[in-house]
């Protein structure tokens, strides 16, 4: 494995022998690099057009009697057709790409080498390298993909070999040097082609496993962020974030109510019944005060306007922002009648009243009013205790917070309606 580089990112198991990613992996690569490999290949047969064709001049001097060909078959077949290939690159996937741009350059291969074969003149013989700088072109400014590299490199040299040796009048001795020449180049340029790939795809995989470090770092930083704001055991924000949400509420110009919950009777619940049960009585009535809080800015960043939360044991909290005494205490009715309608029986209530039910203490700072929370939290504990005093299954409004109103927003009027 390479240094550096995850057990999960290891290119024996993302990449083969040839260099191939796994599915996965060439895909998001394609995705990452696609368009700019794409530009990458146009401009660079528009620069190889312009060297492959300046060998017609050379021409003039080393196979003058197949000259015109020479013309025709640079500047008429293999330069229309390099820049037709330019033209389709992006209108095809990743392997069509390659594909494609594998198939020009054998053709680009193929010519020269032809021409050498037909030549007759005296200094033909010197033609004889111009297909191997097609396939350092290939392999090196082109960057084949290796496997594709593999395939151009082992054609171009068994069709090389193949024309020295059936070429008429070469001498002998060049049948046996042009193929050897042919072959170091051939494999320069391919172990060169290999290197580079190789380092292209294990930097690739290096940037994939430090991308996934990071995300899943950002992902444990937003779990226990989640976590750290959450009751475990309802699922309702917990006390550490009602206390900052109804910090910066106070803090600010509007409105705030608050209402302290507390389950009525729950510890004779508990005694009787058991914790497991007492549990599940705390969850079934969380889940209720959830269906009181708007969803959807809840998973925007934006803070509703109503939050409930689990303050401890079995009081929970209501918040609520821009709301007024009228609104608070219609909040607190429909909440206190919400839990009476779930009917959790309650079989060891001192009163005989037989079911779960709820007491509620709801405390105001009007808009426009400084506050603090604490004295917000003082002030709704007080009203719970009168609420349990009057007989519990009720609610009660905090002393001097009667005549407050204020403008209620549009979600606490949706959930109080």
């Amino acid at each position: 494995m390479a240094a550096g580089i995850p057990a999960e990112f290891d290119e024996t198991g993302r990449l083969d022998w040839l260099l191939r990613f796994d599915a996965p992996t060439d895909a998001r690569y394609e995705a990452d690099h696609g368009r700019e490999r794409t530009t990458a290949l146009r401009q660079l047969i528009l620069v190889g057009l312009i060297f492959y064709n300046i060998y017609n001049f050379t021409a003039i001097w080393l196979m003058p009697d197949i000259f015109e060909l020479s013309v025709v078959v640079r500047l008429l077949v293999v330069t229309p057709a390099s820049l037709a290939l330019a033209w389709m690159l992006s209108r095809n996937g990743s392997a069509m790409r390659e594909m494609l741009v594998l198939g020009g350059l054998i053709g680009s291969m193929v010519m020269p080498m032809l021409l050498f074969w037909l030549t007759t003149a005296p200094l033909g013989v010197f033609t004889f390298g111009e297909s191997i700088l097609v396939v350092i072109y290939g392999n090196l400014l082109l960057a084949l993909r290796f496997r594709h590299a593999l395939v151009f490199t082992a054609f171009a040299f068994l069709f090389a070999t193949l024309a020295v040796c059936t070429k008429n009048g070469l001498d002998p001795e060049l049948q046996l040097a042009l193929p050897v020449q042919y072959g170091t180049g051939c494999v320069f340029s391919l172990y060169a082609n290999f290197r580079m790939e190789r380092q292209r795809c294990i930097e690739y995989l290096r940037v994939l496993a430090a991308q996934s470090v990071s995300e899943a770092a950002e992902a444990a930083r937003e779990r226990y962020q989640g976590l750290s704001h959450t009751d475990a055991l309802t699922g309702l924000p917990n006390r550490r974030l009602l206390d900052e949400t109804t910090e910066e509420w106070c803090a600010g110009e509007r409105a705030v109510a608050l209402l302290m919950i507390d389950i009525d009777h729950f510890k004779p619940f508990n005694d009787t019944l058991g914790h497991p049960q007492g549990d599940a009585c705390l969850c079934r009535v969380a889940a209720l005060f959830a269906t009181f809080v708007p969803g959807p800015e809840t998973v925007t960043g934006i803070q509703p306007d109503i939050l409930a939360a689990r303050f401890g044991g079995e009081e929970f909290t209501f918040a609520l922002r821009d709301a007024g005494a009228p609104e608070a205490v219609r909040f607190a009715a429909a909440l206190v009648r919400a839990v009476a309608a779930l009917d959790i029986p309650h079989p060891s209530r001192p009163d005989g009243v037989g079911i779960v039910t709820i007491s509620v203490g709801v405390a105001l700072k009007d808009a426009g009013a400084p506050g603090s929370r604490q004295a917000l939290f003082a002030e709704a504990d007080q009203a719970l205790y009168r609420a349990k005093r009057r007989g519990r299954n009720g609610y009660a409004l905090a002393e001097g917070n009667g005549a407050v109103a204020a403008i209620p927003s549009v979600s606490v009027i949706a959930n109080i309606a």
